[in-house]
């Protein structure tokens, strides 16, 4: 199994990827910045960082994994459980373990030590840019050399560099997007000749009615708590009403018998992604993101 690249693949377009009860990747965006000692210019990019307090299983990796390999989301589980595992096996015996163009990953005295392969960018909006120098020119008319960063050139060519690059993202997003699509027509296929065989005849059949119903509730949920004592998700619910957080809710038990909490629902991951960042930096830094089916 390509585990490290699935990894990397999700990386590109996702903030945390969950590595069931062992942690998870988190990539923290930072700006473009100039590097004045070394006269270089960094582009954009994702920071990738690895915090072992995030473990539940959100079914991303398993989504993945399932839709890449045609398998069932039952048995990509089981695939990241047998690999989680043998990662913990390995830690335990002071073993680093590299996950390939990510980092490297060692446990000492119980903490989780991370090193990130810095050479690649996980950005996808600065994909295709690399750092580079700029010149240094001398005054006319003056002994002193003077280091000048040419920031209209610079400019120009950092234009001209995002817009490939967002060309080559798009492309590869929609190659994805495609593949996606076809095995989504697949399933509705054999579900709707399944449909069929089990249809009744009626000689008279009733004009068909059809009603389109806006769902209530998006597939993007925050989640603000899991909670074994369903008395506690009842109360979790209750604080963040009483603070402001009106469209809260709860969003059902996960697989493993706890009661989740969502400070909302959206129905975009973009919406989604811009309430968390706002719930982190205002209320919980611990707040996460989920996409579930709740009905």
């Amino acid at each position: 199994m390509k585990f490290d690249k699935y990894i990397k693949d999700l990386l590109y377009r996702h903030e945390c990827v969950i590595l069931p009860n062992l942690g998870a990747f988190v990539a923290r965006h930072t700006p473009s910045n100039i590097d004045e000692s070394n006269n270089i210019i960094h582009p954009p990019s994702k920071i990738i960082s690895f915090n072992a307090g995030i473990k539940e299983n959100d079914g991303l990796l398993a989504n993945h994994i399932a839709i890449c390999e045609n398998i069932s989301h039952k048995k990509a589980i089981e695939k990241i459980s047998k690999k989680i595992i043998a990662y913990k096996k390995a830690l335990n015996q002071e073993k680093e373990l590299k996950f390939k163009n990510i980092g490297s990953l060692s446990l000492k005295d119980n903490n989780y030590i991370f090193s990130p392969y810095n050479k690649v960018n996980f950005l996808s909006s600065s994909f295709g840019l690399a750092k580079f120098s700029t010149s240094k020119i001398k005054s006319r008319g003056s002994n002193k050399n003077y280091s000048v960063n040419s920031y209209v050139k610079y400019a120009a060519i950092l234009v001209i560099a995002l817009f490939v690059g967002s060309f080559i993202t798009n492309n590869y997003l929609d190659e994805i997007n495609q593949a996606n699509m076809i095995s989504y027509k697949t399933a509705e296929k054999e579900i709707e000749n399944k449909i069929q065989k089990a249809t009744f005849i009626i000689d008279n059949p009733l004009p068909a009615i059809k009603l389109r119903l806006k769902k209530q509730y998006g597939d993007f949920h925050i989640v603000a708590g899991s909670f074994r004592v369903k008395e506690n998700s009842y109360t979790k619910l209750e604080q963040l009403k009483s603070i402001g957080y009106l469209d809260a809710r709860k969003i059902g038990e996960n697989n493993y018998g706890l009661y989740q909490v969502s400070y909302g629902s959206y129905d975009t991951r973009t919406e989604a992604y811009n309430a968390l960042s706002r719930i982190r930096s205002e209320h919980n830094i611990n707040a996460w993101l989920l996409y579930k089916n709740v009905d």
